[in-house]
């Protein structure tokens, strides 16, 4: 009695811990869990944000740049030639002017020695000295006569004066040369920048006037790349949602399969059951109960594959939802089978497009990838654009402000200082050796594939509609065949029943009766199954699956 209890506990609380689960609940898991649509939804927001930055290129950019360098040599201003001369200004200007006044005093003396000798040669001396008065004189001093006798007598008069003239002139220069020199000293100074440590802060403001078309261009390609990912997301979606649907309805097949499968174990066994006993009263032989325990291990080999398939199918759904993959869970339409009238009336609520002109018109207008390839041909388009920009001028507003420290503005002052600028920038191509036009062309050629790719998207599109609309409406009369096969199959099971009951059926022809049974409900499941999955191909062709 405990034994019982518990396992009835054990079998409430596995059965609560089942979880059913609709179509529409495993399609929201798996766009709520799946990784690739998690990356779609990435991919779109950083298109999003790449949109964003091509806007800001309208606006002016702001940027700020600070430096620091340490040179092995500093800016100087006065070459080594300079400094030396201006360190040495006194000492140059005093040898320069004793060098002049020395020459200036000799030539004068030279000069004055010249015109004493002519005046000795002329009339007015030779009658002088022969005055016997001047004779006498003469002889009284004869210094004076031997002085006026000698050759050089201009320069010995005059070098005690010379003498005590340069003495006075090389003290004053003495006093001069220190004090230019001290000057020269200060100006070399004074010149000294000391940029070994050069430190500069700048501020630049750039504004674009006119640059081709090439910003707008950009803009719109930006534009063009987030719409062109929202449309891979919703291509991603729909593929996601094909691969959900096809998943649930597999496992919704394999388990009516499985069901068929144990029934017809079931009615094997039965049958089994039934030929012992008919063997026993002679009515039947050992082959025909061969035959039908031949046909028993059939069937139970055929459970063991469907609960295999099955167990692999719910795993694959389970991963698709982003469920565990040993998930415990129940599909709302497992085991529902289908009636003549369910049947007629699932048939009727798929309704196909009245026309192939208005399918392929639907499909042409919402399938997304018709619009990622009209995204992408229109960026080809706009491409072009950016290479006819290469043609034109770029046009830009400057302004700034630049700060250094020495400062350059004022002597290479120990400070900041700077100043404002604003200025126009304009860049005009002119010779490229053809690289332009290579691009261009490039560009259109490109642009034209993508036009042309469109194009054979759009024929492979129609062609896709019409053969999916063409496997639906196959697939309802399918159904409808399936469904009476089915009812045959089940008359003709009964009356077999009946008949080797009666005893006036063999065994083999209830085997077969069996095996036409399983087959007819077998092909009825897949029936159904295929009326759903052409729908859902058909939906997915004409880009209305949601």
């Amino acid at each position: 009695m405990f034994l019982w209890v518990m396992m009835m506990t054990l079998g409430s609380g596995v059965a609560a811990a089942q979880q059913l689960l609709s179509l529409d609940s495993c399609r929201a898991m798996a766009i709520r869990n799946n990784k690739e649509l998690q990356m779609s939804a990435l991919k779109q927001e950083a298109a999003h944000w790449q949109r964003k930055s091509a806007l800001s290129n309208y606006f002016p950019r702001v940027t700020a740049v600070g430096s620091y360098q340490r040179t092995s040599k500093e800016i100087s201003l006065l070459s080594d030639e300079q400094k030396d001369k201006l360190n040495n200004l006194g000492t140059n200007m005093a040898g320069k002017l004793q060098s002049g006044l020395q020459q200036g005093m000799q030539g004068r003396l030279a000069n004055l020695q010249q015109q004493w000798d002519a005046f000795k040669q002329s009339p007015q001396f030779m009658q002088m000295l022969t005055d016997p008065a001047v004779q006498q004189w003469l002889a009284q001093n004869p210094s004076v006569a031997q002085m006026l006798a000698s050759p050089t007598m201009v320069q010995d008069i005059a070098a005690p004066y010379v003498q005590r003239l340069s003495t006075a002139f090389n003290g004053m220069l003495s006093g001069m040369s220190s004090m230019l020199d001290e000057t020269g000293q200060g100006i070399v100074d004074a010149f000294h920048t000391d940029t070994r440590n050069l430190m500069g802060v700048s501020v630049l403001l750039t504004q674009p006037l006119y640059m081709g078309g090439k910003i707008r261009a950009y803009d719109k390609i930006t534009r063009l790349a987030e719409e062109a990912a929202q449309q891979q997301y919703s291509m991603e979606e729909q593929d996601l949602l094909v691969s959900v649907d096809e998943a649930y309805w597999r496992i919704v097949a394999l388990q009516s399969k499985k069901q068929l499968a144990e029934s017809f174990l079931a009615t094997v066994k039965k049958l089994d059951q039934d030929v012992e006993k008919v063997i026993a009263e002679g009515m039947a032989t050992k082959a025909d109960g061969l035959s039908v325990k031949v046909k028993m291990n059939e069937a139970e080999v055929a459970v063991i594959q469907v609960d295999n398939g099955l167990e692999l199918s719910r795993m694959a759904l389970a991963q698709l939802c982003g469920l565990p993959l040993d998930a415990a869970f129940t599909l709302a339409d497992e085991g529902q089978g289908l009636t003549s009238e369910e049947a007629e009336s699932l048939s009727a609520s798929i309704q196909t497009t009245a026309t192939p002109e208005n399918a392929v018109e639907t499909a042409l207008s919402n399938r997304a990838e018709l619009r990622a390839l009209d995204i992408a041909a229109q960026v080809k388009q706009q491409q072009v654009r950016v290479a006819l920009s290469e043609y034109m001028p770029n046009l830009a507003l400057t302004a700034g402000y630049l700060a250094t420290n020495p400062n350059l503005y004022n002597g290479f002052q120990k400070k900041f200082g700077g100043a404002w600028n604003v200025g126009v920038v304009l860049k005009v191509p002119i010779i490229t050796w053809g690289d332009r036009i290579y691009k261009v062309r490039q560009a259109k050629a490109e642009a034209a594939m993508a036009r042309l790719r469109y194009d054979e998207a759009s024929e492979k599109i129609s062609l896709q509609v019409n053969q999916n609309r063409q496997k639906l409406q196959e697939a309802q009369r399918r159904l409808v065949t399936a469904t009476r096969s089915q009812e045959q199959a089940d008359e003709n099971l009964r009356m077999a029943n009946l008949g080797m009951s009666e005893g006036v059926i063999p065994v083999s022809n209830v085997l077969q009766a069996q095996t036409a049974w399983l087959s007819a409900h077998s092909t009825l499941v897949e029936a159904e199954i295929d009326v759903r999955l052409a729908d859902l191909y058909l939906q997915r062709a004409l880009g209305t699956l949601q």
